[in-house]
């Protein structure tokens, strides 16, 4: 890439950095009690904000370095803590370390990109463990838990379930863990909880598993105030 290219890149990002600290500062100044709206507002616009510099920084690392794509977003998968597990009844958990923005709140690619390496990590991890083998799921349901820090869980901050971006989400899960993610094969709970952090749980399952699956979760996790 052209030196006066690349700085005129870093440049501009460092800009985008300097008004999302202005953003988080101006953010400290407003009652969220009182103002629940235009916090809501200016939080989502920071969260943007971080997202479009998280997708830069990735895409300004990969035209610049000699790291790969897939090297890349394994790195940061391993950094934003991407989570997943598979329980002995064939259960399988992706925790992510942060809400799943709402529709009208994209890209969702900040997220998805290192969600993809993870996953495809997790399921050669089981290819190499033939004694342990991953089946992909047919008929089952996923179960997307919405988790709100409690210190800052306040009037307007829980979002209705049918406006979070969901798609692209199920779309990489849909890639690695199901036959298909067609109506008639897969069903989509949501809930919504709090915790002592933001983050989002999403459990895949066969169809028969998840009455007592859900009633037991349900009396583990805490309610929303």
């Amino acid at each position: 890439m052209d030196r006066q290219v690349l700085l005129r890149k870093i440049m501009a990002t460092g800009d985008d950095v300097r008004r999302l600290e202005q953003d988080l500062i101006a953010l400290q100044s407003i009652d969220v009690v009182e103002y629940p709206d235009n916090y809501s507002s200016l939080s989502h616009q920071a969260i943007i904000k971080g997202e479009f510099i998280a997708l830069k920084l990735r895409e300004l690392a990969y035209s610049t370095t000699n790291i790969s794509w897939t090297e890349l977003l394994k790195n940061s998968a391993n950094a934003l803590e991407i989570l997943i597990d598979c329980d002995e009844k064939g259960v399988v958990e992706i925790s992510l370390p942060c809400l799943i923005p709402s529709r009208k709140k994209k890209p969702l690619g900040f997220i998805t990109a290192p969600l993809y390496a993870a996953l495809d990590k997790f399921i050669l991890s089981r290819h190499n463990a033939p004694e342990d083998p991953f089946e992909k799921f047919s008929h089952c349901t996923i179960c997307i838990s919405h988790i709100y820090d409690k210190r800052l869980f306040g009037r307007g901050r829980k979002r209705d379930h049918d406006n979070i971006e969901v798609k692209g989400i199920i779309d990489v899960i849909n890639t690695f863990l199901l036959t298909d993610d067609t109506g008639n094969l897969c069903d989509i709970f949501h809930t919504s909880e709090v915790s002592e952090i933001d983050m989002t749980r999403i459990f895949i399952m066969k169809k028969d598993m998840f009455p007592e699956w859900v009633s037991v979760y349900k009396s583990r996790s805490a309610s929303l105030p």
